[in-house]
Parts: structure tokens; C-alpha cells; sequence
């Protein structure tokens, strides 16, 4: 009998614990620096580089041999890709919902990653398995459900196509024959929904048309009046409403819907409310803050990112649903070289039964760990100070008389635009899209733009609990002379 050759030499050191002993040790070193340097905002928040000018330092052929060792890896890191990273826990990046991730939720997916528990069934991840039923059940306790079910998934959009699909299967049973002989669904939506909503519209085969846009207030909230009549619409033109998706902190401004009185209209008339919470979910966790999310309990469905107000690396988000069962309306379908039983209950463990993800990586160890070492109370503390922020950025913009504040924050996102007392119209507009690409690529300040009634807004999310009122005085002064530059 011939047995089977023993790893090379050159095999063997790909794999020697040693070996990533010694760089593991030298790379956290080099991180920790990083890290350091981020917070402390020694460097530009953005080394900013044109993308077409960047490209062409990266057209090197593919290697057929080595080009580095461990050492020139680590340089490679230090001097070329970090600094031409941008600097997400830097205190001026006030730009996209991205967390400024804890650096033990980081450490996690090391572990993740090295472990590589591919979690397609319960014998490819066990340990996995369970750490995300348990970070599943804390999440669905803290909204108000008992029996909650539902899965984690890879970011936001899959997670509300994921509960968008559920809510298709119980609205019509289209799994195999599809949507052709049933009567057309519509899902009746904030006008700030995300636009993962209508894209899985579009991937469902309902068509974006399918989503009818509901009308909000000064404060950005749907109306609930509105909903009513767009559901008498639907149902006047012969149409079915598959669900109804309240948004619980949109992205253009942070907006949480009225959710009690929306899911009491849900309740009264038997529709599938879906909450996507990705963004303000996690005001749940503060006693302050919770009550902005009262009624969130009648949904039938919520997405809450780990990878937002959680402090999570990218990327966590949870679809759960209000009944074990509804969790495995999404995906129904026969794969026996995984799924060996004939009943749900048989697959309950099985976790890419009701996932698109086959392959998925183990996701809830980083919130397991993050919620055993800071608990409730501590992780509140990140998304109250954040909170906080938000509120004095409006103070100052308030007391400003040069910038006019979009409206009072209701999480962490506030909207605000520059004013010289010359500009209107589109000239005002293009006069915030100036000032942004200015700031941004000069590396002081990272801060996006929003367009809301057609009007051109500047946005902030202050995430970063590093973030102080001086960094918010160096914004607005920055912000003003380049104004005062552009009008001279």
C-alpha cells in the first residue's frame, strides 16, 4: 500500500505555528500602533489619492514566484496599505455608518478566520452554531420577543432580502411555481427606505414598481395616514400588500418611524411588518434611547447590524423574526448531501437552511464575546455617547450663523449645509458637493453628502467615541473657509 507523501518543506512553513507565531505577534504590534496613531489623530484622516492614479500602482503581474518575505510583508502593510486606508478610528472620520470596531471584536475574527467553521451545517460549525443561537436570543430579548429565530448574515441588504422573503412566502406560496399566477404584491415603504429594499424587490421578480413610497414629516417619519391610504390604493387596485417595512434610523438622516402606531395599523389589518433596524437597532440597548423604539416588538421581522452601533467589524447583521417558525419561510428547498431531515425541527441547527449563505463564516462569536466582556450597560455606553454627539454637533450648528441644521438628530446622524448669504437655487447645492470633495480630499475631515427634496445636504454620523467637541469646531471652521475661499 502506498502511503500518502508528507507535506514539502515549502508546505510545512506555509503552515508552521511558529512561523505565524513570531508574524502574528509583530502584526498585532503593528496594528496596536496603528490603532494608536488613529485615535490620537497624529495623521490625515484620508491620504487621498484619485482612484485612477492609485490603480496604476497596483498593475504589478501576477507572481509566479516569491516577492516578499515575512518582513517585507509587514512593510508592505506599514508603509503602503494602512496609511492608504481610511482612517476609520481616526476622530474626524464623520462619514458612513462604519463602525470604529472594537479592537477585541477584531481579534475575534482572527479566530474566525484561522478556525474557518464553515457553518453550512451543524457538524461544519458546532461551536459556531451555538454562540449564534445564543447572540440570536439576546438580540430577540432585548427587542421583546420570546421566541425569536432567525440567522445572521452578511450585511444589512441580505438580511432584509432574506426577511423580505419570508414575508413573500407567507403572503403567497410562490416558492416553486413562482409569482405568475398569484396576484401582484406590493411592500409599502418609507421614501427613505434603504435601497437594499427595492433591490430585492427587483431580485424577487416583483419588479422595483412593486415598491410603493410612503410619505414622511419635517422629521423624516412616515406618516401613518399616508400608509392608510396607499394600502387602500393597493387593495382598491386589485393588489396584494406583501409587507410593510418601517425604518428604525434611516441612512439620509437617522429618522425612526413611528413604529407603535405603525405596527398597531400592521396588526389591526393583518400585514407583515418588517423593521430595518440595521442602523438604529441598537438604541434597544440604551434606557435613554429605547423608548424611541417603542413598538418594534409587533414586527414580524427586524434587521439590526452588528457592524454599525454595535461596534462590530464588518461585516454582522441579524434577520430575526417575532416566530421561530416564520424564519424558515425564506428558502425551502431539498440538498441532501446537507440537509438530512424531513421537518424543519430537524434542521433547526442546520443554519444555511434558511440563509442564501452556504458557506458562512462563524459570525456570532465577535457579539458573544463583546456582550460577556461589556454587557448591556457597557455597550450602551458607546451608542449613548455617540447619541450625545450628535445632539451638541446640532448646538453648534444652531448657534452658527453661517450653516443651517437639516433637523434635530434622532440618532447619530445629522444633515446640515453651509450658507454664504449669496447662494441659493443649485448654486447652493453645488456649493455643498464643492466643499465636501474639498474637505475630503484634503485629508482633514471624511464626511459624506445626501440630496433630500432635491436639495444637496452635508451629513455627519458621528460613530467615534474619540470624537470631541474640538474635532466638531475644527469641522465648521474648516468647512467655513473653504466657503469663505470659494465666494472671495
Amino acid at each position: 500500500m502506498n502511503t500518502p507523501p508528507t507535506p514539502s518543506a515549502d508546505i510545512a512553513a506555509m503552515f508552521a505555528p511558529e512561523t505565524f507565531r513570531e508574524l502574528g505577534h509583530k502584526l498585532i504590534d503593528l496594528l496596536a500602533d496603528y490603532l494608536a496613531g488613529n485615535l490620537a489623530g497624529q495623521d490625515p484622516v484620508m491620504h487621498w489619492q484619485a482612484p485612477e492614479k492609485a490603480d496604476t500602482q497596483w498593475q504589478m503581474p501576477l507572481p509566479q514566484e516569491p516577492l516578499l518575505d515575512a518582513a517585507g510583508l509587514l512593510a508592505r502593510l506599514k508603509h503602503d496599505i494602512l496609511p492608504a486606508s481610511l482612517a476609520i478610528h481616526h476622530p474626524h472620520n464623520m462619514g458612513h455608518q462604519v463602525a470604529t470596531p472594537l479592537p477585541v471584536a477584531a481579534l475575534c475574527d482572527l479566530v474566525a478566520a484561522l478556525t474557518n467553521q464553515a457553518m453550512a451545517v451543524y457538524e461544519t460549525g458546532p461551536s459556531a452554531t451555538m454562540l449564534e443561537r445564543q447572540v440570536l436570543r439576546w438580540l430577540g430579548e432585548l427587542i421583546g420577543w420570546q421566541d425569536a429565530g432567525g440567522i445572521l448574515t452578511s450585511g444589512g441588504a441580505q438580511a432584509n432580502l432574506t426577511a423580505l422573503l419570508a414575508a413573500r412566502q407567507h403572503a403567497a406560496d410562490v416558492w416553486k411555481h413562482g409569482v405568475a399566477d398569484v396576484k401582484p404584491l406590493r411592500i409599502l415603504v418609507s421614501e427613505h427606505a434603504h435601497y437594499s429594499i427595492s433591490r430585492a424587490a427587483g431580485i424577487m421578480g416583483l419588479g422595483t414598481d412593486a415598491v410603493v413610497s410612503i410619505p414622511t414629516d419635517t422629521e423624516g417619519r412616515m406618516l401613518v395616514n399616508a400608509l392608510a391610504l396607499a394600502h387602500a390604493e393597493a387593495l382598491a387596485n386589485d393588489t396584494a400588500i406583501m409587507a410593510v417595512v418601517a425604518t428604525a434610523g434611516c441612512t439620509p438622516t437617522g429618522s425612526i418611524d413611528p413604529l407603535l402606531e405603525i405596527g398597531r395599523y400592521c396588526r389591526d389589518h393583518d400585514l407583515w411588518l418588517h423593521v430595518d433596524g440595521a442602523h438604529g437597532a441598537s438604541a434597544l440597548l440604551s434606557e435613554l434611547h429605547r423608548p424611541a423604539l417603542e413598538g418594534i416588538a409587533l414586527a414580524d421581522s427586524v434587521v439590526w447590524d452588528g457592524h454599525k452601533l454595535l461596534y462590530m467589524p464588518a461585516a454582522v447583521s441579524a434577520v430575526l423574526f417575532r416566530n421561530t417558525a416564520s424564519s424558515f419561510q425564506a428558502f425551502s428547498q431539498d440538498a441532501s448531501y446537507l440537509f438530512q431531515g424531513g421537518e424543519h425541527i430537524e434542521e433547526m441547527y442546520n443554519v444555511s437552511y434558511r440563509t442564501l449563505e452556504c458557506t458562512k463564516r462563524m459570525m456570532g462569536l465577535k457579539l458573544w464575546v463583546a456582550f460577556s466582556l461589556y454587557g448591556v450597560r457597557g455597550m450602551a455606553q458607546l451608542l449613548d455617547s455617540a447619541f450625545a454627539k450628535a445632539r451638541l454637533l446640532a448646538q453648534k450648528l444652531e448657534a452658527h450663523p453661517d450653516f443651517e441644521l437639516l433637523m434635530q438628530p434622532q440618532t447619530n446622524i445629522v444633515c446640515f449645509r453651509h450658507r454664504p448669504a449669496a447662494l441659493e437655487g443649485s448654486a447652493l447645492d453645488m456649493h455643498q458637493s464643492r466643499l465636501r470633495e474639498q474637505l475630503v480630499q484634503s485629508g482633514r475631515f471624511h464626511l459624506t453628502r445626501v440630496t433630500l427634496e432635491g436639495r444637496v445636504w452635508l451629513r455627519t454620523t458621528l460613530m467615534n467615541p474619540y470624537t470631541q467637541s474640538e474635532d466638531m469646531d475644527e469641522l465648521l471652521l474648516a468647512l467655513n473657509q473653504l466657503g469663505q475661499q470659494a465666494q472671495a
